[in-house]
């Protein structure tokens, strides 16, 4: 059984198979526990001497369930006669080995008439050399017999599931230049992927009351640096755990822009760098096209290293245009405005010809999934009450 020491590949591996278990090595899947082996033993002991006729049969099915379960970016490879590779790249380590013994679950009693956990041989992946892949089993006895599927009715997000970082909340005061000591509230909240409609990250949202539209450059350093003490802790759980969905955390650009401020941020990261270069996600606020061309250039050019990938916030057209002109940003937030209804159908669509990531923070119950997708977005956050929802 392929469950645990080294297994190495057919000795016919291609070499575009040796490149995707390269690349699957390269973006660190492997690290962070979310590469599984899934066999097919028991299927092959009980078929007998019919293995050979009938094993294409068997793994046609198997690549049928693959594809409902493990959609991309997750990646799975036929490694050998009865053992398949799965990267999961769009969930967590947990999640995904979950996803595999559903998976494999479902494949048992379909060719053998029964699921018993005896029969679930799954191993996590713990390093890859060339052809050849060392794996540990992993205990089945504590998956549950299936995770929540997608909501199908009228494009409305799953209900029945609230993450476990959403508990991670946070209010008080603090001054403000304009406005004295002002209430804050810090939520951490799901972001769904539209495509899907699973939850491909979270997102740390700062709420201050509606009163409040201006902030100096002092108070966007005193904000960030309070968003920054939220994410902290969760990173050093991440290190701890491996949790490992992606953290979109909304920083200042007058805090990142200069120098002292940037380095107090960045000094504050530095025994988790190697986490936030993996999970953080930096939304940059406060860009407009009279920010300086080059000092956004700049900028961005200096937090790049520091974290996975660098989005920008966005109010109107003249946004995207002016900022792309100065940086390659991986995506664009929108802030659904709390006074309006209807979804900024003309700022999605401009955002999305330039790039393929266009997130929607604070959407109102009433607007739907589908809707949101009509209209390019590809990736929501509902409002803080729907998030915080027990």
């Amino acid at each position: 059984m392929v469950s645990q020491g080294h297994i190495t590949a057919l000795d016919h591996l291609a070499a575009s198979r040796r490149e995707q278990l390269e690349r699957i090595k390269d973006a660190g899947l492997v690290d962070q526990g979310r590469v599984f082996l899934l066999s097919l033993e028991p299927i092959k002991a009980q078929v007998g001497n019919r293995w050979a006729s009938r094993s294409e049969i068997v793994w046609d099915g198997v690549e049928r369930a693959l594809a409902k379960s493990m959609p991309p970016p997750d990646v799975y490879l036929r490694l050998n006669d009865t053992t398949v590779l799965v990267a999961v790249a769009s969930a967590d380590s947990y999640e995904g080995q979950v996803r595999c013994v559903v998976v494999l679950r479902s494949l048992l009693l379909y060719f053998l008439g029964r699921s018993a956990d005896d029969d679930v041989a799954l191993s996590r992946i713990s390093s890859i050399d060339g052809d050849a892949v060392s794996a540990v089993p992993v205990d089945v006895s504590a998956a549950p017999m299936r995770i929540a599927e997608p909501a199908q009715t009228e494009g409305r997000r799953p209900e029945d599931w609230i993450p476990p970082l959403t508990e991670r909340r946070a209010s008080g005061t603090l001054p403000l230049t304009y406005y004295g000591d002002t209430a804050y509230q810090i939520d951490v909240v799901p972001v769904w992927r539209l495509d899907q409609e699973t939850i491909s990250a979270y997102a740390i949202r700062l709420v201050l009351p509606d009163f409040v539209e201006r902030l100096s450059d002092l108070d966007q350093e005193a904000l960030s640096q309070l968003t920054l003490g939220h994410l902290l802790p969760i990173l050093e759980d991440y290190r701890k755990e491996g949790a490992l969905f992606a953290l979109i955390v909304p920083l200042a650009f007058a805090a990142l822009s200069a120098r002292r401020p940037r380095m107090a941020l960045l000094g504050r990261c530095g025994p988790l760098k190697v986490i936030m270069r993996r999970a953080v996600i930096a939304e940059i606020t406060g860009l407009h096209p009279g920010v300086p061309g080059g000092l956004i250039k700049e900028t961005v050019a200096m937090i790049k290293p520091f974290v996975r990938v660098v989005t920008a916030t966005v109010q109107t057209t003249a946004d995207i245009a002016a900022l792309y002109r100065e940086a390659a940003f991986h995506g664009v937030a929108v802030h659904w405005r709390a006074a309006s209804s209807a979804i900024p159908a003309h700022l999605l669509k401009t955002a999305r010809r330039r790039t393929p990531n266009v997130v929607v923070h604070g959407v109102p119950e009433q607007v739907s999934s589908e809707e949101l997708r009509l209209h390019h977005a590809t990736h929501v956050t509902w409002n803080q009450k729907a998030a915080a929802r027990p």
